[in-house]
């Protein structure tokens, strides 16, 4: 049996990194305080769904039931509470053991992501009126909930909100932001942590004991580091490992992992900081030629720049404590070479050349332009938009430049602009969501550009003013990308975009802006007045 499925938590004591919600769970069911519904969220491998099944069978142990059987209500309690941190669930009971094999009929988990709609909920209503076969409760573990389509929620809704005293409901997600309001306030919700580098360790520890493999912490910490706090990839990777026998070298764990060297890592941003395009980007084509995940790779960078980030600003011994005395060394020599400001650029273009690795068909070309980009310190077009989306200054023209030009040139202040009366970018207060759209603004387009290229070349021209509650205003310069804005097909398909980035449904407003010509555009405006197609060409697309 795969290492996954062999060690998986059968009781609380071997759920570790979640105490918060062990404890909160147990405290409940010693004094019978236990909820109708809970929700788990959390990212994945974190426990939620082991956290799940060793609940139900806390609730249905059967050798609970007999050691408080015939007790009064406050020998109950105590009875509980004696044999909850240490017995229970038992793990030995028919209950026990028939939801831990899968057998049981009273333990239902639904997959929303297959079993997403309406007519799935209206049979799971049918159903959960009867009652249970063989356990005390029936319990309906419903994983990755925010699959579910809005009647499939509105139809749980009441079911959830009141149900039958012999059921329970456990719902979990990795998007809980994706659920609706009404569904949040009729459960109580547990957020589960993404696992710590000690809590995968201490994981891994355990079951290399059980199954005698011989593997030095470096291994351990290297599997841990590459698994991002996932449970569940840390075991895969160990059983990966294991195939190789009892005992495996360094080496062949990097090899079996793809994983990155931290002296590689570390090699690649003294080159950046060096400015020495050459070595980078040989350095990426050796590690591209060696096989090693490319996305592995700009995570570990990240991660490396993080510690950096963290270093150079006083927080220094968590990072001591996760990397160890000589990795922080190192690290800390690195933090004294490089500025703030220029740090943060590299964070910047490496986290956008992560997003841009799903739409390359050239793995390491992001990866490749993020460092070209950090030693010519250019930075990515967040906050920016673009270069095409930022407005063209009129140069002052001198009197000497005037007397040079054949014609007189025209007073600027006189020529006509739309709209004057809408607020600047500058003089409008940017909201904490305007700052995440403009941020997230190339990723938006990107996911746009395939339903609609016409829209993602549209919106390359506009500009985020403000997001106003679940208001998103956008400037675009003419009337006619104004027009195509507003269609419903294009407004719907950029607010499901928006409504995707931010967590929560937004409307799309568009103004007009100031649209400031260009010299060379000033220079022919006294002739175009004098053009009478040109003056009928613009009193049509003016009106």
């Amino acid at each position: 049996m795969v290492f996954y499925r062999k060690y998986r938590p059968q009781n609380f004591d071997e759920l570790i990194g979640q105490d918060h919600v062990k404890k909160t769970l147990l405290a409940a069911f010693a004094s019978g305080k236990l909820a109708h519904a809970y929700l788990f969220c959390g990212p994945r491998g974190s426990g939620k769904t082991s956290t799940a099944r060793i609940l139900a069978k806390l609730v249905n142990c059967e050798s609970q039931q007999s050691v408080v059987s015939n007790q009064s209500s406050a020998k109950k309690a105590e009875s509980r509470e004696l044999k909850a941190d240490s017995e229970l669930p038992c793990n030995k009971c028919s209950a026990c053991i028939s939801i831990t094999d899968g057998s049981n009929l009273d333990l239902i988990e639904i997959d929303a992501a297959s079993n997403r709609g309406i007519d799935d909920i209206r049979s799971l209503r049918e159903k959960i009126k009867l009652a249970p076969s063989s356990l005390k409760k029936k319990v309906y573990i419903i994983d990755e909930v925010h699959m579910l389509t809005a009647e499939a929620f509105n139809a749980l809704l009441k079911t959830l909100e009141e149900p039958p005293a012999h059921v329970l409901f456990i719902l979990a997600t990795t998007e809980v932001h994706k659920l609706p309001v009404t569904i949040l306030s009729r459960v109580s919700r547990f957020d589960f942590k993404q696992a710590s580098p000690q809590d995968l360790k201490l994981a891994l520890t355990n079951i290399t004991r059980k199954e005698k493999l011989k593997l030095t912490d470096e291994i351990l910490d290297l599997i841990a580091q590459v698994s991002e706090g996932s449970f569940r990839d840390a075991v895969k990777n160990l059983d990966q490992i294991s195939s190789y026998g009892k005992e495996i070298s360094m080496e062949e764990a990097r090899s079996v992992l793809k994983a990155n060297d931290f002296s590689e890592i570390t090699y690649l941003l003294e080159k950046i900081i060096d400015k020495d395009s050459k070595e980078a980007l040989s350095l990426i084509q050796a590690i591209n030629e060696k096989g090693i995940n490319i996305k592995e790779f700009i995570n570990s960078v990240l991660r490396t720049l993080r510690n950096i980030l963290l270093i150079k600003n006083g927080a220094e011994e968590g990072v001591k404590l996760e990397i160890g005395t000589g990795r922080w060394e190192i690290l800390k020599m690195l933090s004294e070479k490089i500025n703030q400001d220029k740090l943060i650029l590299y964070l910047e273009n490496f986290h956008k050349s992560l997003e841009q690795l799903k739409y390359t068909t050239i793995p390491s070309l992001p990866l490749e332009v993020a460092v070209v980009k950090s030693i010519n310190q250019l930075s990515v077009p967040g906050s920016q938009l673009s270069d095409k989306s930022q407005p063209v200054l009129v140069k002052p023209v001198s009197e000497t430049e005037k007397q040079k030009t054949d014609r007189p040139m025209p007073d600027t202040r006189q020529l006509k602009t739309e709209n004057r009366d809408i607020p600047s970018v500058e003089t409008m207060q940017t909201s904490d969501d305007a700052i995440v759209i403009t941020d997230k603004w190339t990723y938006i387009l990107e996911t746009i550009r395939p339903y609609n290229y016409s829209l993602e070349a549209l919106l390359k021209q506009a500009k985020v003013l403000n997001c106003d509650g679940a208001n998103v205003i956008l400037e675009v310069p003419y009337s006619f990308h104004q027009r195509i804005l507003e269609a419903p097909k294009s407004k719907s398909l950029l607010e499901s975009v928006l409504a995707d980035v931010l967590g929560k449904s937004v409307k799309i407003t568009t103004v007009l802006g100031k649209r400031v010509l260009r010299q060379e555009e000033l220079a022919n405006v006294e002739v175009a007045q004098d053009d009478e197609i040109v003056r009928l060409a613009s009193e049509i697309f003016n009106s």
